[in-house]
Formats: structure tokens, sequence, C-alpha cells
């Protein structure tokens, strides 16, 4: 029997990352495997590939984040200019700036997927897509085609993230699809489902298969996550701040765009992508 401890979506915030891999060790947890978005919103980004060090994950796979770090480095500054371009390039020059040379490297060279063979299962890593780690296909309400498309080829298991809610659906073949929620930024649509607690979701697997599948909800201290992330000077606090506060998404585009008009941010933008270029 292996215990799997699937953490996705850490967004930087170490103080939830530490909380959960202390509930994961106490449930004794045999591996650890990632589903991407491990940085970028949060202060902390360095710290949690310190922590994610320290348990040896055996699976990374590239999240939108993660990718956008490689478009930031890419980019023109003529035409990298949308108003969740210009949050990207602020928020990997923050990154960038506190992570060591060898996890920036790491996080750049991430995989889309990852495919785990565990007993007689086939399970596969997947932040979205098998060719794409954005959008929204995979929403927890999203057609069944969608999630058909998720489980293309002969995976028994498909797991992704992306969608900050746990989820778990089966493609039209049977194949179950699972998703751990979030680790650092935990939101819900309904208000009434908000919780100020990390998701992951341990999954354990017996020679018979799937013994169990087990959705963990996690308390940290979210006031202590807001400090550290003021301290930081974290560009776009205020969004930050306010998603632990009240467990709602605040990263809307008009709202960044309005964010970005009133600080000026494209211009800050503009001066790290002219850096970067040179």
């Amino acid at each position: 029997m292996v215990k799997i401890a699937v953490l996705s979506d850490v967004h930087g915030n170490a103080t939830a990352l530490a909380a959960v891999l202390t509930d994961a060790k106490a449930n004794q947890v045999d591996d650890y495997w990632t589903v991407g978005d491990i940085t970028v919103r949060g202060p902390e980004s360095e710290r949690c590939m310190d922590l994610l060090d320290a348990v040896h994950p055996s699976a990374y796979v590239l999240g939108n984040h993660e990718d956008n770090y490689r478009k930031v480095l890419a980019a023109n500054p003529d035409t990298f200019t949308k108003p969740k371009q210009i949050m990207s390039t602020i928020l990997t020059d923050f990154d960038r700036r506190q992570l060591s040379p060898k996890h920036f490297d790491q996080l750049l060279h991430l995989p889309m997927t990852v495919t785990k063979q565990v007993g007689s299962l086939t399970v596969r890593l997947q932040h979205v897509l098998t060719d794409y780690a954005s959008g929204h296909a995979l929403a927890p309400i999203a057609e069944q085609a969608n999630f058909d498309q998720a489980a293309v080829g002969d995976p028994d298991i498909v797991i992704y993230a992306h969608t900050h809610q746990p989820v778990m659906r089966y493609s039209t073949r049977g194949q179950l699809i699972l998703n751990a929620g979030t680790v650092g930024l935990p939101t819900a649509i309904n208000p009434k489902l908000r919780q100020p607690r990390a998701s992951y979701l341990i999954l354990t697997i017996d020679e018979t298969g799937v013994q169990n599948i087990d959705y963990r909800s996690v308390d940290f201290d979210w006031h202590r996550a807001i400090v550290i992330a003021e301290e930081a000077h974290l560009p776009y606090f205020d969004f930050y701040a306010k998603t632990l506060q009240t467990n709602a998404y605040q990263y809307a585009t008009k709202a960044v765009a309005s964010y970005n008009d009133q600080h000026d941010m494209a211009q800050l933008a503009r001066q790290i992508l002219n850096s970067n270029n040179h």
C-alpha cells in the first residue's frame, strides 16, 4: 500500500504549505506529487520550494503561473501589455528576485505532464489539459466532453489542478479524474462553502487498486500569511490579502486593469521587460 499527498496551487503561500505538510506527515504519507502553480501571487515562493525539497516529491508538473515565467522572459514590451500580462511580469520579477537560480531554473523546465505507475494503475498528472496549462476547460461543472479530452489516452486516473476546487469526475470511459483543490489560495463560488483552509488530497493505492481518496482541509494561520506578504512588499498585495480574508477570487481582469491604471503598473512592467532584454 502507498499513500500519496497530492498538492496543487500553493501560490507562494508557505504558511499554508507548511500546515499541509505537517498534516501529511501525521497521516504517514509515503510520497508527494505536485500539480502546478507552486509559486506566484503569494510572498514566499522560495520557502515553498525549500519545504518541498525537504519531502522530495517524485512528481512536478507545469502550472500556468510557472508557464508565465517562460512567457515573461520571452515577452516583447510593446505587445505584452494586457492587464494580466502586466501583473504576470511584475509578479514574475518579484519571484525571480527571491528564488534561488536552481529553483527558478527548475520551475522554468517543468513538464506539462507526468505519468506514474502505481501497482496496476496508470496515473497522469497535468495542470489542466495535456497540452495546455491554463483556461477554464475543466471547471467543476464543465461539459463532459472536456473531461473526456482531459483523459485522452489510456490513464486509469487523471489528476489535474487550476480550479482551486476539489473535484471528482469520471470520463465516459470510466477513468477517474481528481482535483485536490488549492493549498495556498482557498476560494469558493458559493459564499456558504468558503473556508480559510488549505486543501489537498491523500490518494491511497494498494494491490487491489484505489483503496481511499481522502480530501483534506487543513487550518493555517492566514492572518500571519497576510502579514508576511505585507512585510515582503508583495506586488498586488491587496488582491492576495482580500482573497485570504474572504476566500473569494479577487483577480478578475477588470479589477487588475483598474489597479494597473491607478498605480502605473504598465510602466513598471515595461521597465522589467526592457531589463530582461538586456
